[in-house]
This record gives C-alpha cells, structure tokens and sequence, in this order.
C-alpha cells in the first residue's frame, strides 16, 4: 500500500522537526515548507494526501490559503494555531480547514486526527489513488522529463494548475505564484514555460484541450468538447 504524503507548511524549526518525526514512525511521508505560496506550488508537485499548515505563516492568510487549497485540491487540512476561542476555529474551519488543533499538537491526537481524514477523503476510492490534484493530466507519468518528451516537474505544475482551474481566467500574477511559490520569476519565463508545455504535450493536449492566453492578463485552459 502506498504510503500517504503529508504536506507540512510552518516555519516554526523545533515543531517541525517533531511533528515530522512523529507522522513518520506512524508511517506516512512528509515534506516541509516554509512559505505559504510555496506550499501551493508543492501540491501540484508533490500531490500530498492531506496537509497541515500553521496560522502563522510569512506571505499567507491562512484562510485565504484553506480556501485556495480547497478549491484546487479539496485536500484535508489541518490548522495549527494557538487561540483557544470557540469562535476562532469556527472561523478557521468555516474557511475549509478540516480540523483545528493546538500548537504544538498533541502526538497521538494528531495520529489519530490525520488517520481520520485521511479515511475520509478516500471513501470508496482505492488506497493507493492520489488524492492530489493531476491525476488525470496526460504524460504525468513522464512529468520529470526523461529525453522523450515528458515534463518537467515546472511543466507539470504549470500544466496541473491550468486544468484544476479549467474554464477560469488566472491572471499572470497567481499563477506564477502557484508554480514557483516565492520564488521571483518574469512574465516572460510564464511564457517560455507555456510555450514549451504546448510544444511537448502536442496532441495529447490538443485531444483534451487548449492553452488560451487573454493578452495583459492571464492564461485559461478550456476543455475540448
């Protein structure tokens, strides 16, 4: 059985470290981010099955951030924060966070509460089906780029944040930001990128959809009928 991947955005080092520890002996994969905006371009490339994320974050809202997440990926979240009013988690949960916790949490509630999600986002679905976001985008398997056309993990990213938001304008802004994360890039490197990714998928995308660029704005990806 697959093991499931945890996604884990916090800057605080020393909470990290345990928690990283503790979800590991239960057996799942975790990786660490520090930033909010990288975290979302690490769900496209990673594809976690749950993610935890802490209130405080540099760059990110973290309700503006449960909402992102929900919307693309609709992966359980996990909130970890230090307020100890009713209304606030209410709050936190209201904006699609799955679960609300104390920070640090608790090692074995915080076992039990990613179990518990984790069996309730896959339902009737097969353990071992990702639950993240691209898992019907063509050449996924290929998304690391191997001589004979596939994608880079970039053009992947690129390509998983264009469908997840099929029929909808995203502006230059955002979705360099989903790709790269905090990382700084040129408009015109969004474009080398989309360049590329028609080039490369060729039919295979032109069967499923295309790529269209609204000048001065964004790109939109619309399905084929």
């Amino acid at each position: 059985m697959k093991q499931a991947g945890i996604l884990l955005i916090d800057t605080d080092k020393a909470v990290t470290a345990d928690i990283v520890s503790t979800l590991e002996a239960a057996g799942f994969q975790v990786k660490c981010v520090a930033r909010g905006h990288r975290g979302l371009s690490r769900v496209y490339e990673s594809r976690p099955d749950l993610v935890i994320v802490a209130e405080q974050v540099p760059d990110t809202n973290v309700e503006e951030l449960c909402s992102r997440l929900q919307e693309l990926s609709r992966l359980p979240i996990i909130v970890l924060g230090n307020s100890q009013e009713k209304s606030h988690e209410a709050h936190i949960l209201e904006a699609g966070a799955d679960a609300y916790m104390s920070k640090p949490p608790d090692r074995v509630e915080l076992v039990a509460q990613v179990r518990s999600l984790l069996r309730r986002a896959r339902g009737p679905q097969s353990p071992s089906t990702g639950g993240g976001p691209g898992g019907d985008i063509p050449m996924r398997s290929a998304r690391r780029g191997d001589g004979r056309g596939g994608l880079t993990s970039t053009e992947f990213r690129l390509l998983s944040c264009l469908r997840l938001n099929e029929g909808s304008l995203i502006p230059y802004p955002q979705l360099m930001a989903e790709v790269w994360g905090d990382r700084e890039v040129s408009h015109d490197c969004l474009k080398f990128y989309v360049r590329r990714l028609r080039q490369k998928l060729g039919r295979a995308l032109g069967s499923a959809g295309f790529i269209l660029n609204q000048r001065g704005l964004g790109y939109c990806f619309y399905k084929t009928i």
